[in-house]
């Protein structure tokens, strides 16, 4: 097999001096500015770049972090989603390195050099050449673009959702999330049991970054007949009650979760039913005030079972890289007036509620963002939760959320 764009043999792992060193990182960027591929290292190649024999290297888990390093000390951006790994053939043969390098949302990726010199590398078949001035700017045009692309189907997740609520009640907290590149390709859609097992999956997962999760069926409606048969969508399952209303607005204010087969992922809860106006301190002048009141600690709470849902239904199709969260508090433009108060417990402990201290109103809270890898581990998922809660709060004037380090 010949060398191709995607697809590099190398004899022997990179070795100082720094311009070898350097070498791997031009390799790995020009991969990820030209859609990935696949180095190997521990093959040697004949003179038309042909693979030619096995030779071997040393695979351990020392080099394979030492090569990991090399990366993170001279490209940028960080490809965050680079895979190094070792193969072995089970018979005690030669081993190798194999670095893949995915397709980079991040691209085009800069490699910076002791001597402060930069150069934005890319492959042109088996070569790697660099970019001229024009080359560079059609290639941060393209990442632009692919950032606006990527908003914009967040929030075309977040308008899939608005006929599937009645805004005019309340106020709903809306969560969507998507990964930026496909999952792998798939020979059915996910079934049903595999929707299910996501939904326990994620409980389990946000237990483990936000603690208790007592809440977590009872605040996205999910009961266990819910939980076990998920409806049909359009290239979704979506869980939702199942109970027979003929009252279709009472039915339009149960909470919605969607797992979508591209890896997307949907939740809408209304939030101000989750507590009584008589559980409110000041109850009396609580019933005639026109405002909304938003609990945020169940806000937060939510944010934090998004993001959980985001990563297991992610993992679970395969999904690698980045994934981008979308959250926004929605409600209806046509009650004049009518702002949001943040509340929360009297104390940890109570069931009365009382306005944030020093906490101001809201009348058009903003849509707030972040991103995480698919493969993120507990400590970035809940960083990653308590950004976009901390957002929402910062916007009635509060400091901290309640989903600390």
């Amino acid at each position: 097999m010949a060398e191709t764009d995607d697809l590099e043999w190398k004899r022997a792992l990179p070795q100082g001096p720094d311009k070898k060193l350097e070498e791997f990182a031009k390799d790995i960027a020009a991969m990820a500015n030209t859609g990935g591929g696949l180095i190997v290292y521990g093959v040697s190649e004949d003179a038309d770049e042909r693979a030619d024999e096995l030779l071997g290297v040393v695979n351990g888990k020392s080099e394979r972090q030492t090569l990991h390093g090399y990366a993170a000390r001279w490209v940028r951006p960080l490809i965050g989603d680079l895979v190094i790994d070792s193969l072995d053939d089970g018979r005690g043969g030669p081993g190798l390195i194999v670095v893949f390098v995915p397709a980079s949302p991040e691209a085009p990726h800069v490699v910076v050099y002791e001597n402060q010199r930069m150069a934005v590398p890319y492959r042109s078949g088996p070569h790697t050449n660099w970019m001229s001035e024009h080359e560079l700017e059609r290639a941060y045009r393209d990442r632009f673009a692919r950032r606006i692309n990527d908003r914009a189907a967040l929030v075309a997740l977040i308008d899939g959702l608005k006929p599937e609520i009645d805004q005019d009640k309340g106020v709903w907290l809306v969560l969507v999330a998507r990964p930026v590149l496909s999952p792998p390709p798939r020979t059915s859609k996910p079934d049903r049991q595999s929707a299910t097992k996501t939904i326990l999956d994620a409980k389990a997962l946000a237990g483990m970054f936000l603690g208790d999760t007592s809440w977590f069926r009872k605040l996205l409606g999910l009961s266990d007949a819910v939980v076990a048969n998920p409806r049909t969508g359009l290239r979704r399952w979506r869980f939702r009650s199942h109970r027979v209303d003929d009252n279709l607005h009472g039915s339009a204010m149960w909470p919605v979760v969607e797992l979508h087969h591209d890896g997307g992922v949907a939740l809408a809860v209304e939030l101000t039913s989750t507590v009584r106006v008589s559980k409110l301190y000041d109850a009396k002048k609580a019933e005639t005030a026109e405002v909304y009141w938003v609990p945020v600690r169940f806000m937060d709470l939510l944010v934090g079972a998004g993001i959980a849902l985001a990563s297991t239904h992610n993992r679970a199709l395969g999904v690698s890289g980045t994934i981008m969260a979308r959250a926004e508090l929605l409600t209806s433009g046509s009650v004049s007036g009518r702002h949001l108060i943040a509340i929360e417990q009297v104390h940890p402990d109570s069931s009365s509620f009382e306005r944030v201290g020093g906490s101001v109103p809201v009348r058009v809270p903003a849509a707030v963002e972040a991103e995480f890898a698919a493969d993120s581990d507990a400590t970035a998922l809940h960083d990653a939760a308590r950004q976009l809660a901390e957002d929402l709060n910062h916007q009635f004037g509060k400091p901290t959320c309640s989903l600390h380090g």
